[in-house]
């Protein structure tokens, strides 16, 4: 059956994420034997080599600015302690205590409402997690944490974002923002392309079965799977009787 090889775009570093782009334009613009004469697929690897070109260009900008670098590492360090938040709260789906289920569910759905918070833009982001840790410090929930011994990782999530204000407001340079921000929301951008354009040729792929289509999915997935197993060696390993919960 096809499919996309698994490949989570958001754990990539940002000159990763750039390295996957011009490999898989070059690669799906270069294939042996192999013209692309779909206009649709054509429009989707322009759009890409474009916005890397530009994605090269903040990625400079922000790489020659310290100030912009603490502020693109600190909104990391928030991003993943909501991905942590979030992801502790999947082990108690299976809990066979009936406290623990109910914490879970009411949980589950308070996070419902802030899912994807990590791809908010800065400001969105900030205002987000402040009302989400607002919303845990209401009793209900609160109580609901501390059933889970999930109260550290609400302080963490206070602590990255507290930090992440701290240097984004004390920043010297509007110029410093405007990078930082423009790398952010470009990134999503082409994310969202990327992502469009794989799905489209699996799709073309399962529907016509032609070279065009197969070859071109070939392509995608070898240079998925070359980024996948990156990230598959930059996870340690779970140690006996330890499950890992994605």
């Amino acid at each position: 059956m096809k499919k996309l090889e698994n490949l989570s775009l958001t754990r990539l570093s940002n000159l990763e994420f750039g390295q996957l782009l011009k490999s898989s334009c070059e690669g799906l613009g270069n294939m042996e034997g192999i013209t692309i004469t779909d206009e649709v697929l054509v429009n989707y690897l322009t759009t890409l080599e474009t916005k890397s070109v530009d994605y090269d260009k903040a990625q400079l900008q922000t790489t020659k600015s310290d100030e912009t670098a603490k502020i693109v590492e600190a909104d990391k360090q928030r991003d993943n302690a909501v991905t942590a938040m979030f992801r502790i709260l999947k082990v108690f789906e299976l809990s066979e205590q009936p406290n623990e289920l109910e914490a879970f569910t009411s949980l589950n759905n308070l996070f419902y409402n802030y899912k994807g918070i990590q791809n908010w833009n800065f400001v969105e982001e900030t205002n987000g997690i402040d009302k989400l840790l607002t919303d845990l410090s209401i009793p209900k929930y609160n109580q609901h944490l501390n059933v889970l011994k999930m109260l550290p990782f609400a302080e963490r999530l206070k602590t990255a974002n507290d930090q992440f204000k701290l240097l984004f407001s004390g920043r010297t340079h509007e110029k410093a923002n405007r990078e930082v921000f423009d790398i952010k929301l470009l990134r999503q951008e082409i994310n969202k392309t990327y992502s469009d354009m794989s799905n489209y040729v699996l799709s073309l792929s399962k529907a016509l079965d032609s070279e065009q289509y197969n070859r071109a999915l070939t392509l995608i997935n070898t240079t998925r799977k070359y980024y996948s197993d990156i990230l598959a060696r930059r996870t340690p390993k779970a140690t006996t009787n330890t499950t890992t919960v994605n």
